[in-house]
């Protein structure tokens, strides 16, 4: 693949990624979500999309499915309390996966009226999905083709909408088996799905239900029934992590305690700064060292696949301020150019007479990082290398001056001050 093509690849993510954000700023109100490589975050952390319908492929889903998708996320967090799913989502890995799909069926049918675009897009986003887990196989087994019916049965009853026509005759055995069981659940789902809790009793029955059958029939499936299960439950693509995952964070050094220090009434001072000396790091490296040190740093900025620009956008917004850069001629209200009033005489209609403030932002402000270079941090000195050089571009790229500083000792535990 060429340098080209790759490029316009990654043009195209980005684009997306731009895409699917503002609709879900736009639906929910929350200006820190956003999208990065598919994934939402909030602000920095990611937001896991459990449904297996929202699990989107950059490379083979269309920009329909693709916005299905981003509107189906936007709807979750816009109408489902988190921390009240959290406390009743079931144990059980089936029960979990089948509670998880129908919370994200009912936030889809909370859709204001008068989005008729955002409708379609859902719809054509679960009958791809319902098209790709069929074809795909997972369907011939007896797990894939009850907990794909019972999805179909659920979104159809949500939703009002026919079941997808290419597995109308194929669920129909399993459909007419489980809706006597289920037909009140069912029921249920759509009379409560106003109310996140009440309706989370009838999920929970019918995510029981299911199981049940599921225990019920695991004693007489065979090896070919064992492993098409095992295909059918990755294939939806629910299990267990129903947690945030912990954002990744910098390995720490541990910190040491002064008897000293704790005992001092003034707290820290510096015994002396008379040895000490200031230099620049560059100076005290070989410069065909700093060369390679540069081409690596650079060929991991560019694996890490981090958007400088973004971040540099985000950087500015939040350090800047407005503050007055000139005029702004030719406006319709303000003070009275005098350059223009000859127009008027030409022009009595003419009304951009006049001239305003011009309000710009600046970041004015500089940054700088401090960072402890002795042996203690030698583990950390790529991946913090790394954060500090964007960190440092971002900044740059949004006019922010920056400063790196760093500091050790020439000898271990701080040597003597001499006499």
């Amino acid at each position: 693949m060429s340098a080209a093509t790759v490029a316009q690849q990654l043009r195209r993510r980005q684009r997306q990624d731009e895409l699917s954000g503002a609709a879900v700023r736009a639906i929910t109100g929350d200006a820190a979500l956003h999208f990065r490589d598919g994934q939402l975050w909030r602000a920095m952390r990611p937001v896991p999309q459990h449904a297996p319908h929202l699990r989107t492929d950059l490379e083979t889903d269309t920009a329909t499915c693709l916005r299905g998708a981003a509107d189906g996320a936007a709807l979750r967090q816009a109408h489902s309390d988190a921390a009240l799913h959290r406390q009743l989502c079931p144990a059980d890995p089936v029960e979990r996966l089948v509670f998880e799909l129908l919370e994200q069926l009912r936030c889809e049918t909370r859709l204001p009226r008068g989005m008729a675009g955002v409708a379609a897009n859902l719809r054509h986003r679960f009958m791809a999905w319902s098209r790709a887990f069929h074809r795909s196989g997972l369907t011939e087994g007896h797990l894939g083709i009850l907990l794909y019916t019972v999805a179909q049965v659920s979104w159809s009853r949500l939703t009002g909408e026919p079941v997808l026509e290419e597995t109308e005759d194929l669920i129909e055995a399993t459909r007419a088996a489980i809706v006597p069981v289920l037909g009140t659940a069912l029921a249920g789902l759509r009379a409560q799905r106003h109310d996140q809790a009440a309706y989370a009793a009838h999920a929970l029955a019918l995510a029981r239900a299911v199981a049940q059958m599921i225990r019920a029939e695991a004693p007489l499936a065979g090896e070919d029934d064992e492993n098409s299960a095992s295909a059918a439950r990755a294939g939806f693509a629910l299990w267990l992590d129903f947690d945030e995952p912990p954002a990744e964070a910098f390995a720490l050094a541990d910190s040491g305690h002064s008897r000293v220090l704790a005992d001092a009434t003034d707290g820290y001072r510096a015994f002396t700064t008379r040895y000490d000396r200031e230099v620049r790091a560059a100076t005290l490296v070989r410069l065909a060292l700093l060369d390679e040190y540069r081409t690596r740093l650079d060929a991991r900025i560019a694996r890490a696949g981090v958007n400088i620009a973004r971040l540099a956008r985000r950087l500015r917004a939040a350090l800047s301020q407005p503050r007055v850069d000139g005029w702004s001629f030719g406006e319709e209200s303000g003070r009275i150019d005098g350059r223009r009033l000859a127009q008027l005489v030409c022009s009595p209609s003419e009304r951009r007479l006049f001239r305003l403030e011009a309000h710009k932002a600046h970041a004015d402000c500089v940054i700088g990082f401090l960072i402890d270079c002795s042996g203690s941090m030698k583990a950390q000195a790529e991946p913090l290398t790394l954060l500090i050089d964007m960190l440092t571009r971002a900044l740059d790229q949004a006019g922010v001056a920056t400063e790196v500083l760093g500091f050790t000792t020439n000898a271990w535990n701080g040597g003597r001050a001499r006499a």
